[in-house]
C-alpha cells in the first residue's frame, strides 16, 4: 500500500472517513457519562461561575480540559455537548493514528487497523487527551524528521505547552517522547541535537510562561505543586503494587467463566509484552535498518518516542480499576502495535532473501509471535468493549433515520434541564431539583463523599475550594483544611449533604472541617443514595428557611435571620419555621 506522503489525496479521504465514523459511532453510543466526567464538569461549571482556579478552588491540573469543557457549556449547557466535543477529539486522535500509523508502517491497512483498535478499546470520554495527545506527538515527529528545523521544533513546543495545560502529566509524557525522537534522529551529531534540543526547550518555556505567571498571581507555584502532589497521593492506591491476577482461574485455581476483567488483564501483560518487543527491535534496528529508505529511517525515531511515552504511561497512568484504565493506553499500543508486525514482518522477508537458517528461523517466530499476541489482543479488545452490544445499538441496519433519531433523542434528553438520562447512577435524586430550587446561583453547597455529579445536575458551585474529598490521604494537612475553612467562610453555605454513612472516614481525614460542619450546621432531613449511604441534609443555624419542599419538608429558601432555636445539632429535626411547602416535582 502506498503511504500518505506518496498520494496525500486519497489519504485525506481515509482521515475524514474515519475521524467521521470514530466521531459518529461513539456518539450514537452515548447513553449516559461516568461519574468521573463529571469532576471535570464541575469545574468546568466553577469557572462559569466566576470562580478561578487556584484563587478559588483547587487547580487539578487540567485548565484546558475544563476551560474547553466550559466554553462549550456556555454556548449549549448540559452533558451532551460535552458527549459531543469529547467525541470529536477521540474522531480526530483516530484519524491521527491512521496517518501516524499508515506512514510508519508504510501500508495503510496498517493504519486502519491501529484506528479501528483504539476506537474499539472504548476509552472513557473524559480521557481523550490521553489518546489524542500521544498521537499528535508522534505526527509532530514525523515531520521534523522529513524536514527538520525551526518550524516543527516550535510546533512541537507548542504540542508540549497544549499537553501540559490538557493534563500537566501529559506535557511530560510528550517532552519525554519528542526529547528521546530527537536524542534518535541527532545522535551522531551531538552538536546537532544539543542545538534542537535547546530550540525546543527555549520554545517551550516561552509557551507556558503565560500559564506560569497566571499560577503565581492566583496561589503561587509552591501551592499549585503542593496540590499536585496531594492529587497524586489521593490516587496512589490504585498503583499496581503487583501484577493483576486472572478472574478466570479463580481465587481457590479453578476455572470460571472468562469476563471482561480477564480480557483486561491480557491487554495488560499484552502492552507490557509489546513495549519489551519494541525496544528489543529498536536496540537491533541499527543492522537491521535500510539506511537509504526514508520510510525506514522515520521509523526509528517515532517508534523510539512512542515507546518513551509509552513507558511512563504503562508506570504511571495504568491503575486500578485495570477494566476502565487499560483504555487509556489505547493510542501508543495501537501504533507500536501494527509496527511491530509490520517490522518483524520486513524483517523476516529480508532475511529469507539473505540470511541464515538460525535467522530466518528468529524473524520469522518473531513475525508470527507478534500475530498471535496481536490476535489476542483483538479479541480481547472487542470482548472489553462490548463490541457486539455496542454495534447494535448503532441501529445501522435499521438506517440512517433510525440512527439519526437515535441522536436526536439522547440530544433531548441531554440539553433539557434536569437531564435525567444522563445521572450516572441510578434514578436521578430528589435532592437535585432541591438544591436547585432552594438555593440560590450565587450559594455554594458542599458534599462530604465524592460525587462531583450533585453540583453539575444542580447547577451550583461546590463549597471549600473541592469538588470532591478524597480521604484518607489526601489534602487532609492542617495547612488544607484551614484553606477550606478560610474559602468556606467567605462563601455563602446554607446547605451540607452529609453522607452519614460514611462521616467517620471523613471525619478521620478532615477532622477540622468536621468540627466546623458540627459547629454551623444543624440536621434538617435526609435521604438514602443509590448505593445505601444515608444522607442527612444539614442548614447553616444562622439561617431561616422561608418555606420547605417536598413532603419530606425539606429546608428552603434562606435569609440572614436566625433560624428555629429548637432545630437540635445532634439529632434530625424538621425546621419549625417553614410557611409555605413547595411540592417534589
Amino acid at each position: 500500500m502506498t503511504t500518505r506522503a506518496s498520494d496525500p489525496a486519497r489519504t485525506w479521504t481515509y482521515e475524514a472517513a474515519i475521524a467521521f465514523i470514530a466521531f459518529g459511532f461513539r456518539l450514537i453510543n452515548v447513553r449516559d457519562l461516568t461519574n468521573d466526567h463529571y469532576m471535570h464538569l464541575a469545574w468546568a461549571q466553577q469557572l462559569l461561575f466566576g470562580e478561578l482556579p487556584g484563587r478559588d478552588f483547587v487547580d487539578p491540573g487540567m485548565p484546558l480540559t475544563y476551560l474547553l469543557s466550559a466554553l462549550v457549556q456556555v454556548v449549549s449547557p448540559g452533558p451532551f455537548s460535552e458527549a459531543v466535543i469529547c467525541c470529536v477529539m477521540v474522531g480526530i486522535a483516530a484519524a491521527v493514528t491512521f496517518v501516524v500509523s499508515a506512514e510508519l508502517t508504510g501500508s495503510r491497512i496498517a493504519g486502519v487497523a491501529a484506528a479501528v483498535l483504539e476506537v474499539a478499546l472504548y476509552p472513557r470520554l473524559y480521557s481523550y487527551p490521553k489518546i489524542l495527545v500521544p498521537a499528535v506527538a508522534l505526527l509532530l515527529i514525523q515531520r521534523y524528521v522529513r524536514r527538520p528545523g525551526g518550524l516543527p521544533l516550535v510546533l512541537m513546543a507548542i504540542w508540549t505547552a497544549i499537553a501540559l495545560l490538557l493534563r500537566h502529566d501529559l506535557g511530560v509524557y510528550a517532552a519525554a517522547g519528542f526529547s528521546t525522537a530527537l536524542l534518535w534522529i541527532h545522535w551522531q551529531r551531538w552538536g546537532d541535537f544539543a542545538r534542537a534540543f535547546a530550540s525546543y526547550a527555549t520554545a517551550v518555556i516561552v509557551a507556558v510562561i503565560p500559564y506560569v505567571g497566571f499560577v503565581q498571581w492566583t496561589e503561587g507555584s509552591s501551592e499549585h505543586f503542593h496540590e499536585a502532589v496531594e492529587f497524586a497521593r489521593g490516587e496512589a492506591h490504585q498503583r499496581f503494587l503487583a501484577p493483576p491476577a486472572f478472574p478466570f482461574l479463580g481465587v481457590s485455581g479453578t476455572s470460571t467463566a472468562w469476563s471482561a476483567e480477564d480480557s483486561a488483564v491480557l491487554l495488560f501483560y499484552s502492552a507490557h509484552l509489546v513495549a519489551v518487543a519494541a525496544l528489543v527491535l529498536l536496540v537491533t534496528s541499527q543492522n537491521a535498518r535500510r539506511t537509504a529508505d526514508r520510510l525506514q529511517r522515520s521509523a526509528g525515531p517515532v517508534a523510539a518516542a512512542a515507546l518513551a511515552m509509552f513507558v511512563l504511561y504503562l508506570l504511571v497512568v495504568l491503575r486500578h480499576p485495570i477494566v476502565s484504565r487499560i483504555q487509556d493506553v489505547a493510542t501508543l499500543l495501537t501504533i507500536l502495535g501494527v509496527w511491530e508486525i509490520a517490522e518483524t514482518r520486513r524483517r523476516a522477508a529480508d532475511t529469507r532473501l539473505a540470511g541464515s537458517v538460525t535467522a530466518r528461523l528468529v524473524t520469522a517466530f518473531a513475525f508470527w509471535a507478534a500475530v498471535a499476541v496481536a490476535a489476542a489482543s483483538a479479541a480481547s479488545i472487542w470482548n472489553l468493549g462490548s463490541l457486539t452490544e455496542r454495534l447494535r445499538d448503532t441501529r445501522v441496519a435499521d438506517g440512517l433515520s433510525v440512527m439519526w433519531r437515535t441522536i436526536e433523542g439522547v440530544q433531548e434528553t441531554g440539553t433539557q434541564w434536569p437531564w435525567e438520562r444522563f445521572w450516572p447512577a441510578g434514578e436521578l435524586p430528589e435532592a437535585i431539583r432541591y438544591l436547585n430550587t432552594c438555593t440560590e446561583p450565587d450559594e455554594a453547597v458542599l458534599l462530604t463523599w465524592a460525587a462531583p455529579e450533585y453540583y453539575f445536575f444542580a447547577k451550583r458551585r461546590f463549597a471549600a475550594g473541592h469538588a470532591l474529598f478524597l480521604p484518607p490521604d489526601a489534602f487532609t494537612t492542617r495547612h488544607d483544611q484551614e484553606l477550606m475553612l478560610a474559602r468556606m467562610r467567605r462563601q455563602r453555605i446554607p446547605i451540607v449533604l452529609i453522607n452519614e454513612t460514611r462521616r467517620k472516614e471523613f471525619a478521620s481525614a478532615y477532622g477540622e472541617v468536621d468540627r466546623y460542619l458540627r459547629q454551623e450546621y444543624v440536621p434538617s432531613g435526609h435521604f438514602e443514595i443509590h448505593e445505601g449511604s444515608d444522607v442527612i441534609i444539614a442548614m447553616r443555624h444562622d439561617l431561616k428557611p422561608e418555606r420547605t419542599y417536598g413532603a419530606e419538608r425539606w429546608p428552603c429558601g434562606f435569609d440572614n435571620r436566625p433560624g428555629s432555636k429548637t432545630a437540635s445539632r445532634v439529632g434530625y429535626s424538621r425546621p419549625a419555621t417553614a410557611i409555605v411547602t413547595l411540592p417534589a416535582h
